[in-house]
């Protein structure tokens, strides 16, 4: 039940979004959209495989501003115990999200995000956030955006088979850096601390580059970090995974 309704409130988050910005179209605003994917694979001594991919769609160009995606990581790996060999998953995460922000000036804008994922390596069966909050650019240009946010959030999650929700403070940094159609290279850090007890925090960030090789298709290798001060039993706090390959921009 209390999954359905963080379902229902981030869908809600998202076609509202999405129809606001469509209302208010303005001449310059436009949508990007881009596909990514890898396969690693690993055969002989070792058998190793590692899969991702992932899909956004971010429009800019006026007052709206409204950022979409979701990704999936799946990775399995060869076991060899007492003289048997069976293959044993490694990673396996998914994770959709939307954000809406409005500009109140060239500047200065409030936003509403809201995100849901599942770990099943770190035994997450779903953790959602969603909240409001205001936020400036510090830098806003063609070739270089810096971003900065303050809000509050609201999580609801099942970890370790425990279901719990609870109010969080948001903080959040982005940079991205544009080298031409393609090419760019983008830094992201959010800190989200349990407003009832501070000792307990999400902390998540993420660093990616993209090297265009035609004009639609370009090299991708993105290392995200995620680190939860109150893990899952038997779990570590700290999870880092590191992903190649490439982008196709509709």
């Amino acid at each position: 039940m209390m999954m359905r309704r963080v379902m229902g409130v981030l869908f809600s988050a998202i076609l509202s979004a999405a129809l606001v910005a469509q209302a208010e179209e303005g001449a310059g605003a436009k949508w990007e959209n881009r596909i990514n994917g890898g396969l690693n694979l690993t055969r002989g001594n070792s058998k190793n495989m590692l899969l991702n991919a992932g899909a956004a769609s971010e429009r800019k160009g006026d007052a709206n501003e409204v950022s979409l995606g979701a990704e999936i990581n799946y990775g399995e790996t060869e076991v060899k115990k007492d003289g048997e060999e069976y293959d044993e998953t490694n990673v396996d995460n998914a994770k959709a999200f939307a954000k809406y922000r409005r500009l109140l000036d060239e500047r200065n804008y409030v936003y509403l995000n809201g995100d849901v994922g599942r770990d099943e390596m770190a035994d997450i069966r779903y953790r959602a956030i969603v909240g409001p909050g205001v936020g400036r650019y510090f830098l806003k240009g063609d070739k270089h955006t810096l971003s900065a946010e303050l809000g509050a959030g609201y999580v609801f999650e099942d970890v370790g088979g425990v279901e719990d929700d609870y109010a969080a403070a948001r903080v959040a940094q982005a940079y991205e850096l544009k080298l031409g159609d393609g090419t760019r290279f983008w830094e992201s850090v959010e800190y989200l601390p349990r407003v009832d007890d501070m000792s307990q925090y999400l902390l998540n960030a993420e660093i990616g580059a993209e090297a265009a090789m035609t004009a639609k298709l370009s090299l991708r290798v993105v290392l995200q970090n995620k680190y939860n001060s109150e893990p899952a039993p038997d779990r570590d706090s700290n999870d880092l995974t590191l992903t190649a390959g490439v982008a196709y921009k509709l």
